[in-house]
């Protein structure tokens, strides 16, 4: 019977040093990854939330080893647990961000340099930080968005893509020649050596407005080029369909307005 009872304790034993042993090179793991994560933040913060991630981990395999024991953990567990609750109160919103900004980080979503599009909000990233993120819109001014706010939001990355898509719709006059128009915006697209052959650029004549023929031009430019080829193509398109006697009729609905 006593030497039931000492193997039963030793494997007892064994088995909570296994989950300490366990736990700590989880801790180490995650220490790692933080400290070699992307992080726009000063190396101390870094290496403070690296830390506290394994520290984490050691507690949570001491309290395993604990429970092996078979170690009476009541008293210590409503005492963290209503630690748990004043500190959780008080930091819920800090806690959200960090752990918003850490996922951001993690999965890659956004990086700095990217051009993005979070909510009605488009420019580029300037800083992906752990409590928030930083955008230079398009407008120039420097938006800061909570990292919670950003998790929550659609996120437009135009960046990861290796091409995008352009539409143009452009208006004619109704005495024009909508063929020789058609062909006028193809050539200026074939003449363009960053818009893309595969998938070809396509025109098409999209509605009957009131004052114009509404054609829709389809092309695809590489991304990093895409807004200065587009300015490019609209202003060349308007100049060789004047050139050609081709009326586009002033009406802002129909002319050069898309911007997806």
């Amino acid at each position: 019977m006593i030497s039931f009872i000492d193997f039963n304790l030793f494997a007892r034993i064994i088995a909570s040093i296994i989950a300490i042993i366990v736990a700590y090179y989880i801790g180490k793991i995650a220490e790692s990854q933080v400290k070699k994560a992307r992080i726009e933040a000063p190396p101390e913060i870094i290496y403070n939330i690296a830390r506290s991630l394994k520290m984490i981990a050691i507690i949570i395999g001491i309290l395993v080893a604990l429970s092996i024991l078979e170690i009476d953990l009541t008293g210590l567990l409503i005492a963290a647990g209503f630690a748990g609750i004043v500190v959780g109160l008080a930091a819920q919103q800090t806690l959200s961000q960090l752990f918003a900004g850490i996922a951001l980080i993690i999965e890659g979503r956004l990086k700095i340099g990217d051009s993005v599009k979070v909510g009605d909000d488009w420019g580029i990233v300037t800083s992906v930080g752990l409590l928030s993120t930083k955008i230079r819109l398009w407008s120039g001014e420097v938006l800061t968005i909570p990292n919670s706010n950003v998790m929550s939001s659609k996120i437009y990355n135009y960046s990861k893509s290796i091409a995008r898509r352009a539409d143009i719709t452009i208006g004619i006059s109704y005495n024009a020649d909508i063929s020789k128009a058609i062909n006028i915006i193809k050539r200026v697209l074939d003449e363009k050596e960053l818009v893309l052959a595969v998938p070809p650029p396509t025109v098409i004549v999209d509605n009957l407005g009131d004052s114009a023929v509404v054609l829709k031009i389809l092309f695809w430019l590489p991304s990093k080029e895409y807004w200065t080829i587009r300015r490019e193509i609209i202003r060349e398109i308007k100049e060789a369909l004047e050139k050609e006697g081709i009326e586009i009729p002033y009406h802002r609905e129909y002319y050069g307005l898309s911007l997806r």
